[in-house]
């Protein structure tokens, strides 16, 4: 959990809000699946997971215990198969998810609450830290504009990405710094000969800590400041009157100078020389996806367009368009490789053909394992699919290889019984192999979830087209027919039946 209070409180004034969380998070019905909870005040990793500073920052971390057994494999297998289990270490039965969701209600109140200051939290964020090189799920880059209307163009995206059911943890790196008192001395005070130079030196005193001089002492070296405790309320700076230079008489800072109060940003982002802010957020993945988000925000985006903003969809949508185009391209260098080596082997086109039609057909076991899964089609379920492709022609391979000499179906089918053992065999270790990964995947684990269902069904599925599918392919593309008798006796017995016609024939004359 992370989280910025207004920009103008100081270190120790945001230790105490900090203080009021850590208290709250302790109070939890949850606190016994906590392992600990370590808060770091002026410092927090942003949506990107860069650090920042400052004093208005502050970083919790919540450590949970570790999870107890949730399936049969950890419960009856693991414990046997690994060397440094102890089960007296496994102590949490809810979910990182749901405990987060549970601390984010109790944190609602706090994006209520208010000080002298106003908002208390200008951000809150309790996020589980996920596995992969995307550091937020969606990414939003708008620029073309001046910095307020780009604070207007962010409030607008955030305003529809709050309406979008499954997208949570929405912030933005436009961070308003401290609020700065500017005194500009207006004309009358320039007739009476004051000048920013004069204004600085007459207000020292008062609102900062200056040093009038040094004196050594027993103990060593002093230093002799004058500080006031007018710096303590801003208004007192209404209050205060200055000499007037060269005279006697006094005059209140007010008259003479013009108080402008201005508030600029914390940090100045561009890109490509090109001033950008950026708006992020996370989503439930069980509910919706990046591409699904961007398609609902096309509207938005549109709008924000037409109105002279430019618009940059990064994050997690940039990267499964780059690697979508990267994958695209690796599946067809892959196929293209894997055709040319099979038409060096079988010294045919036909041939190669064949066991290559598999790979498009096998899609079909990777999306029902993924339905069944209940996981959407993600980056590495596309990596699984590359290498999916080339494990698939393997089996085909050795089936066309056997089958290519058969003359005729009952041949073919003998041959191709022979490949059924092998396959089989080939298949299941693979997949289960696999079947740790598919369904008892955690922690990081999960990344390569999605790899393993596309391998493990895909490989499932692709068992049942090189039994079925690729016999029954190369019997119609080659014309292999049923077997037929020897021609000696098929000719022997059509000469019978001529000759017992021709008798049958002879006896009915001679009856006539």
């Amino acid at each position: 959990m992370y989280g910025k209070v207004n920009i103008n409180n100081e270190l120790s004034d945001t230790e105490k809000i900090v203080t009021s969380l850590e208290k709250k998070l302790l109070q939890n019905s949850y606190k016994s699946e906590i392992s600990s909870i370590t808060s770091v005040t002026g410092f927090k990793m942003d949506a990107k997971n860069r650090a920042e500073l400052g004093e208005n920052l502050f970083h919790i971390f919540i450590d949970l215990h570790e999870r107890k057994p949730s399936n049969l494999f950890d419960r009856y297998i693991s414990p046997y198969l690994s060397l440094e289990y102890d089960e007296s270490l496994l102590k949490r039965d809810s979910s990182a998810k749901e405990i987060a969701k549970h601390i984010q209600e109790l944190m609602i109140p706090f994006h209520t609450q208010t000080d002298k200051m106003g908002l208390t939290f200008d951000e809150l964020v309790v996020k589980v830290p996920g596995a992969g090189v995307v550091a937020s799920d969606i990414e939003i880059s708008l620029s073309g504009k001046n910095e307020q209307e780009i604070l207007k163009g962010i409030k607008i995206v955030e305003n529809s990405l709050n309406s979008i059911t499954g997208v949570k943890d929405i912030s933005n790196d436009a961070t308003i710094g401290e609020k700065e008192l500017k005194l500009r001395v207006n004309k009358y005070g320039q007739e009476l000969g004051f000048n920013e130079a004069v204004i600085s030196q007459a207000l020292m005193p008062y609102y900062l800590k200056g040093e009038y001089g040094k004196m050594f002492n027993d103990d060593g070296l002093l230093r002799l400041k004058i500080e006031s405790k007018a710096n303590k309320n801003i208004n007192s700076i209404q209050k205060v009157e200055l000499q007037i230079p060269n005279t006697n008489q006094y005059i209140a800072l007010k008259d003479i100078c013009d108080f402008i109060v201005i508030q600029g940003f914390v940090t100045l982002n561009k890109e490509d020389a090109v001033r950008i802010r950026t708006i992020f957020a996370s989503l439930n993945k069980e509910i919706i996806t990046s591409s699904e988000v961007m398609q609902k925000m096309q509207t938005t985006f549109n709008e924000l367009k037409e109105s002279g903003y430019r618009v940059d969809i990064k994050g997690e949508e940039q990267e499964n368009n780059k690697n979508r185009s990267e994958m695209m391209q690796a599946g067809l260098i892959s196929i293209f490789l894997i055709f040319i080596t099979l038409v060096w082997l079988f010294d045919s086109i036909k041939k190669p053909l064949i066991v290559i039609s598999t790979i498009p057909l096998v899609l079909l076991g990777v999306f029902v394992g993924h339905i069944i899964m209940g996981i959407n089609l993600s980056m590495p379920g596309l990596i699984g699919i590359v290498g999916l492709s080339g494990v698939v022609v393997n089996d085909g391979l050795i089936m066309v290889s056997f089958i290519q000499k058969a003359n005729d179906t009952e041949e073919l089918m003998r041959k191709a019984l022979t490949r059924l053992r092998p396959i089989l065999l080939t298949s299941l270790t693979t997949v289960l192999g696999l079947l740790t990964l598919i369904f008892f995947a955690s922690g990081q684990a999960l990344i390569l979830q999605p790899m393993a269902i596309s391998l493990g069904f895909g490989i499932a599925w692709a068992t049942v087209l090189n039994l079925i599918y690729v016999p029954l392919l190369f019997s119609v593309i080659y014309n292999i027919k049923p077997q037929i008798k020897d021609t000696d006796d098929f000719r022997n017995n059509k000469s019978r039946v001529r000759r017992e016609n021709t008798s049958s024939k002879t006896d009915t004359r001679i009856s006539h």
